[in-house]
């Protein structure tokens, strides 16, 4: 707590600070907690669980003029209380290993205008999002520490080019490896970089928003699957386009695709070194005076029975079709979405919800059906084992194997800055294709109430 509370006191030193030269330019605080109880029953390890979890976010935006600003947001996470006894800090991993799981830096970054120009950038640890107008991007919605540069052609195009650094290790160790029973060092380069230049055409009624990518990796870097293929290097490169239309407004259309390929240089002889595949969703939505009706799916390939499969790159994906497979939920301490990888590749689905509808005051509700069927293709040996595609993959969902997940979310404004969200969700699991020995896995109730507080 100690350590907790040392945050707390210095970032008001800091506010204090910038209060006091306020004449400097405009500063902005911001601050969030989210307070997280869930429930689950079945699941990963057939076993019910009740968990509680905190998350805090403050910083601040210092804006010097509308030419020059600043922007820093710290984040703690706990992901279950009681998880070192008395210690809500859970030391002393605080700062080490496990700070992805308590105190880290979300953001931090810069924007400046080119002078004489209309043209923005952006240096630091920025929110990096490829296009996407049905479900969320299904490569890359998360935040890296990357340069980015953003400017308009005219009213109707703009465009953008950002590089991320997704993985370095300065002083060049790359990974430990168990030898003769013995833990040995392995020494050279792991960086990975990746390059993404994206336009959006704006127009009455419609838009358009093509994107590519390239991504480079060195042998150790591990920014991204298909299971990071230690240690070989690899180059990468992703194109798709996302494209919307609305002139039939209340009716809207949506449209997500992509192509992938990924290369490895330097493999063994007779393995293979070149995985692609592709995604495409759609999603149909129309708008009532209560709430908006939505009809959508995805299909995304899965490895075949050759390995030659399933190239995908997945950096920091944002894809959020439902509350439990998928991912969309607020805090996710109980990390159910674990079954799909958080990504719809090597499945398929189709949705219907029914979005932001309410019957009182400040209460609105979103009702969701979710299918998923497994794409990856696989077929059982004499021994009644699973013959299928090598762990490249990010998903286990063969052909045979399909879930249904129903969806219930409330979210209740209890004052201005202050929710409350109840989650509730069950996942019916059909897995009819079972490693020899393995047990079927069990369908899932969560249940999750979650407090926010913000300004």
């Amino acid at each position: 707590m100690k350590k907790l509370t040392t945050l707390v006191l210095a970032a008001g030193l800091v506010v204090s600070a910038f209060a006091g030269s306020a004449s400097a330019g405009e500063f902005k605080p911001v601050l969030q907690f989210a307070e997280e109880f869930t429930y689950t029953d079945a699941g990963i390890d057939d076993s019910e669980n009740f968990n509680a979890a905190t998350r805090i976010r403050f910083g601040f935006d210092y804006v010097a003029s509308e030419d020059l600003s600043a922007t820093i947001l710290f984040q703690y996470r706990h992901t279950n209380w009681g998880n070192n006894g008395n210690d809500f800090t859970a030391d002393p991993s605080i700062f080490g290993d496990d700070s992805k799981d308590h105190f880290r830096m979300r953001l931090a970054y810069i924007d400046w205008t080119i002078p004489s120009t209309d043209v923005k950038v952006r240096m630091g640890r920025q929110a990096v999002v490829a296009p996407s107008y049905a479900f969320g991007s299904a490569v890359l919605d998360g935040r890296a520490d990357a340069v980015s540069v953003n400017g308009n052609i005219n009213e109707n195009i703009s465009l953008g080019l950002a590089w991320l650094r997704t993985d370095s290790e300065t002083n060049a160790k790359k990974y430990e490896v168990l030898k003769n029973g013995e833990k040995e060092l392995i020494f050279g380069a792991d960086d990975a970089d990746a390059v993404i230049l994206n336009a959006e055409f704006a127009y009455d009624g419609f838009k358009v928003a093509p994107w590519a990518m390239y991504a480079y990796k060195d042998t150790a870097a591990m920014s991204y699957a298909p299971a990071n293929m230690l240690p070989y290097e690899a180059n990468s490169f992703v194109v798709g386009a996302s494209a919307e239309l609305n002139m039939f407004d209340p009716f809207v259309f949506a449209v997500d695709a992509l192509y992938s390929n990924v290369s490895y240089d330097d493999m063994p002889a007779g393995s293979e070194d070149s995985f692609d595949g592709f995604y495409v969703a759609a999603k149909a939505s129309y708008k009532f005076s209560n709430g908006v009706a939505a009809l959508g799916g995805w299909y995304a390939t899965g490895d075949d029975d050759t390995n030659n499969d399933n190239g995908f790159v997945l950096l920091d994906g944002g894809f959020s079709a439902s509350t439990i497979l998928f991912g969309d939920n607020i805090i996710g301490c109980d990390g159910y979405n674990t079954l799909t990888g958080d990504t719809p590749f090597g499945t398929w689905g189709l949705i219907a919800e029914y979005a932001n509808f309410s019957f009182l005051e400040n209460l609105s509700h979103t009702a969701r059906v979710v299918y998923v069927k497994g794409t990856n293709e696989s077929e059982k040996n004499e021994y009644g084992m699973k013959v299928k595609a090598e762990e490249h993959s990010f998903l286990d969902w063969s052909e045979d194997d399909s879930a249904i997940e129903v969806d219930f979310n409330s979210t209740y404004q209890i004052y201005k800055n202050f929710s409350a969200t109840l989650e509730l969700g069950y996942v019916f699991v059909d897995q009819s294709n079972l490693d020899f020995g393995q047990e079927e896995q069990d369908d899932i109730f969560r249940s999750a109430l979650t407090f926010v507080y913000k300004f």
